[in-house]
């Protein structure tokens, strides 16, 4: 699966390290006017200091909402009903609501997925940057804009002075991302959570981000986690990946693993429709069917419909995770064999 993508390694990706944030776990509830609809359902994440976790399903798999409720974010009508989430020993759904706004921008900062809705139009760059500073650093107004012209020039955005002035809607889309990750590192978090941070942007521009998150996990020592749909960006940017299928991760390995021997079907079906320079195809391979919407969900496999491997066993019971190493597990009840 890796001779036509460049797959990032790492020489300690086998090395146990403690998590510094760990969901166990974790389900999400909405309300809706037909009762509660349960849209993430007991989700088990790990990420380590110094490391990248890939989040990868199609959309509507539940990775936004798994990072929303970690950080408490979620719409009016969602809530978490049950899991603990771990950061740096500590359960954050115990934490008042005073201490998460303490820590949300401090310890944990987040790239929302449109910069252009996230950007309050009515507000300078520099203003919106330079808040959290104040907030959370308790710096000067004269501090907190110097420092914003330093990270402004950190995530390669020209003429610093000029552009602190500005507002969003004289930024591009990929210059308006820069700057959410500016503020999102101000405080030089220890996680940060990345939203689909390339989505709409071009091909050069995707590489330049995904090369600057990079740089600035190295720099700052973060960890980070990056949601994506693209397996492209999960093998240019990741160490390790978990794969979510209708609100459930459904296989977890390093990213190595994951293209060389991928081991849940549709982990299989999402790395056959890839593109390939290798090889000559008339269209694109494509995963039959769609996934089900929250209202559809079974106790039982929730890709069985999409599957041609299941069996009578997949109807009605959970498929359970298999821990095939260390580092790689997959839920299905019947799994790829290792090579």
């Amino acid at each position: 699966m890796s001779d036509s993508l460049k797959i990032k390694s790492d020489p300690s990706d086998e090395i146990a390290q403690t998590p510094l944030l760990e969901v166990r776990g974790l389900s999400v509830v909405f309300d809706t006017p037909d009762g509660p609809q349960e849209v993430v359902d007991q989700v088990d994440l790990k990420v380590c200091a110094g490391r990248t976790l890939g989040l990868v399903g199609e959309s509507g798999s539940g990775k936004s909402v798994t990072c929303l409720g970690v950080m408490r974010l979620l719409d009016t009508g969602g809530r978490v009903t049950s899991g603990e989430v771990m950061f740096e020993g500590r359960d954050l759904l115990k934490n008042t609501e005073e201490e998460m706004e303490a820590l949300r921008g401090c310890k944990i900062g987040m790239v929302f997925q449109d910069p252009m809705v996230s950007l309050n139009p009515v507000r300078t760059i520099g203003w919106q940057i330079s808040e959290s500073l104040r907030l959370h650093r308790n710096l000067s107004k004269a501090a907190a804009k110097h420092r914003t012209m330093e990270l402004l020039d950190l995530v390669g955005i020209p003429e610093p002075k000029t552009r602190y002035a500005e507002y969003p809607h004289q930024f591009s889309g990929g210059m308006s991302q820069r700057a959410m990750i500016a503020m999102a590192i101000a405080c030089q978090p220890k996680l940060l959570i990345a939203d689909e941070p390339t989505t709409a942007l071009d091909v050069t521009i995707q590489a330049q981000i995904l090369e600057l998150l990079s740089d600035l996990k190295k720099e700052l020592d973060m960890a980070l986690i990056l949601i994506t749909h693209d397996l492209g960006v999960i093998a240019e940017a990741a160490d390790d990946v978990a794969v979510m299928y209708a609100g459930r991760v459904v296989e977890e390995a390093s990213v190595l693993d994951l293209f060389d021997n991928p081991l849940h079907h549709y982990t299989l079906g999402l790395l056959n429709s890839l593109p390939r320079i290798d090889r000559s195809v008339d269209r694109l391979n494509a995963i039959e069917g769609t996934a089900p919407p929250p209202q559809d969900f079974v106790e039982g496999c929730r890709f069985e419909s999409r599957c041609g491997h299941c069996s009578d066993h997949c109807y009605g019971v959970r498929p359970s995770f298999n821990q095939v190493s260390a580092t790689r597990r997959v839920a299905c009840m019947h799994p790829r064999e290792m090579t």
